[in-house]
């Protein structure tokens, strides 16, 4: 009888050791299955002024509650009913008062963009989307979360994007445009090679990092500030930049010859610790900047150098003669002057060569 209880104890115990090793693997193993997961954002002040611009890639509802009114576009009356979003049309979805609006599922969303919404305050989560567009600028006093790891975004902009916090690795993804300028708390990581880009903008990206080598890129815009730990590499040509801007980012990149077509009011500007290794590239660069098409008169920068990295005066003065006549300003490296050991003369500004 002993026996036979000690038995039946020990095996009450073993399936109760069983039990709960089952629930806590079935519990480790449950996800969260966040696309089917309703997106709701949540309006604490709109004045119908702003909008949450959006594509789903199904025919759906958005549904507005609370105190919420919504429209779909810039006319028409604000409704409290549910109106309907085609499927695979970019809509304006326009907010006015405190509440929310709902799209059922949130794995419909395949384009997002909020800007500069102002006074206008709204909150959500885009964990679950299937978002090949994010376009997040401006937010103000808004706050937009979520992990846009898994996605296939091929546009991703994050611009000053106060106390929303996006996180995720971007490694695989086939971008045309990543730029992170202010992101905050938000964390970004991944590796950029392969990738098609035509705008490289990183600045002010805190604890992100991003690595990669741009060779090979078909960029019109290259702008790279205060990255922090990422490391970009590579070779700067075939390029056909309307923008180049790199600031304290060292020895890591080279530079070829690109057609250049500046357009934006930044110009040409190498600044900070950003160097090129050898004086025919600087070369290069002055003479790809002296036949470019400059949109207006904009500056040429650069602010390092060396007397053994400098270009050869006799070489490049023809070029600096043009390129004076296209900049707004142009700065060179104090080193690169005659007084300093270096073969430009002192004169380099009024000078044009015999």
């Amino acid at each position: 009888r002993n026996v036979q209880k000690y038995s039946r104890t020990k095996k009450e115990e073993e399936m109760s050791g069983l039990g709960l090793c089952l629930g806590l693997g079935l519990g480790a193993h449950r996800r969260v299955d966040y696309g089917n997961m309703p997106a709701v954002f949540t309006v604490t002040a709109g004045d119908g002024t702003k909008y949450i611009r959006v594509q789903v890639s199904e025919t759906t509802t958005v549904t507005p509650a609370g105190g919420t009114s919504i429209r779909i576009g810039n006319t028409g009356e604000f409704v409290t009913t549910p109106l309907t979003l085609a499927a695979n049309t970019i809509q304006d979805i326009y907010f006015n008062g405190a509440g929310s609006l709902t799209i059922p599922r949130r794995k419909l969303v395949t384009y997002l963009y909020l800007s500069s919404l102002g006074s206008s305050v709204i909150t959500g989560d885009i964990t679950g989307m299937k978002l090949t567009y994010l376009f997040l600028s401006n937010l103000g006093s808004s706050v937009i979360t979520g992990d846009i790891t898994g996605m296939e975004l091929t546009y991703l902009l994050l611009d000053y994007i106060g106390s929303s916090v996006i996180t995720g690795d971007i490694t695989g993804m086939k971008l045309t445009t990543l730029y992170l300028a202010g992101i905050g708390s938000s964390i970004i990581t991944g590796d950029i090679t392969g990738m098609k880009l035509t705008t490289l903008y990183l600045v002010n990206i805190g604890s992100s990092v991003i690595t990669g080598k741009i060779t090979g890129m078909k960029l019109t815009y290259l702008v790279l500030s205060n990255i922090g730990s990422s490391v970009i590499t590579g070779d700067i040509t075939g390029m056909k930049l309307t923008y180049l801007y790199l600031n304290n980012i060292g020895s890591s990149l080279t530079y070829g010859t690109n057609l250049l077509n500046i357009d934006s009011s930044y110009g040409i500007q190498l600044l900070g610790s950003t160097v090129f290794a050898t004086a025919a590239e600087y070369a290069r660069l002055i003479h790809d900047a002296a036949n470019a098409t400059w949109s207006g008169a904009y500056p040429f920068r650069i602010d390092a150098g060396t007397n053994e990295n400098c270009p050869d005066w006799d070489t490049v003065k023809a070029d600096v003669a043009v390129l004076r006549g296209k900049a707004a300003w142009t700065i060179i490296p104090s080193a690169w002057l005659e007084d300093n050991g270096g073969s430009w003369p002192i004169t380099w500004k009024e000078y044009t060569g015999e």
